[in-house]
């Protein structure tokens, strides 16, 4: 099995137990982890989510996305 790792966005990489200040965050967040939901059935489920220590989501609806995965055993 695979999780996700990390994720690259726009120049930015998201990596799990890392900490960041993403847009529009007010203050810095750790990351959780982070999901592909693309093939969810909902309009405004799919994407990646990348969810933070604070409880904030950060969805991303696009395809030009770089995903590092790891083996998980």
């Amino acid at each position: 099995m695979k999780t996700i790792k990390s994720i690259t966005f726009h120049s930015d990489t998201y990596v799990v137990g890392e900490a960041y200040k993403p847009p529009s965050f007010t203050d810095g967040a750790t990351v959780t982890s982070i999901t592909d939901n693309r093939n969810a059935f909902r309009h405004n489920d799919g994407g990646f989510k990348v969810r933070f220590d604070t409880g904030d989501i950060l969805r991303i609806h696009s395809n030009d996305v770089v995903v590092h995965l790891e083996a998980v055993e």
